[in-house]
């Protein structure tokens, strides 16, 4: 496993992420400029608990975030992205929106350091129905909200107009 340090400006604690196989570090491989803004972000946060979600406007525009807010006039499909077996929403023809907030999420690790797990540009949002841990929000939130048309790679075969989510 490769973990990348982010920061270890603290006594207690380092923060780092795995840039090879989290869901982090394959968002960033795409945005590697977003590592600065964690930085900046980290910069004064002091971390405590086990799981930490910070969901920060950082007062300017840092970059496009992904998930979109959706009408009955937007043409809707679902697809497996590459390597998961957990279908997308996908909105047609819609852009990425400008956004000014920066969302991570961090899990302690057994040393007690922080692992950046995952982290996007825009606003915090369920984990997606058809995933191990959906709830209920999952599938309110994802009803009304899509990823646009190139925001991740997809498995083309599986390509659906179909919701594979009960609803």
């Amino acid at each position: 496993m490769y973990n990348y340090i982010l920061d270890d400006t603290k006594a207690e604690y380092s923060v780092y992420i795995n840039l090879i196989s989290s869901p982090a570090g394959h968002y960033l491989s795409r945005r590697p400029y977003v590592i600065s803004l964690i930085r900046e972000l980290l910069g004064n946060t002091n971390l405590k608990g086990s799981r930490i979600v910070i969901e920060k406007n950082m007062g300017r525009a840092i970059g496009n975030s992904d998930v979109v807010l959706t009408n009955d006039n937007d043409n809707i499909y679902y697809a497996l992205p590459l390597k998961s077996d957990v279908y997308l929403r996908f909105a047609k023809n819609r852009r990425p929106q400008t956004s000014n907030i920066l969302t991570v999420i961090l899990d302690r690790d057994s040393d007690g350091n922080f692992e950046v797990i995952d982290t996007w540009i825009g606003s915090m949002h369920p984990v997606l129905p058809g995933d191990e841990s959906a709830t209920e929000e999952s599938n309110i939130y994802w009803k009304n909200h899509a990823f646009t048309q190139d925001a991740q790679l997809i498995q083309s075969k599986s390509v659906t107009k179909i919701c594979p989510y009960p609803v």
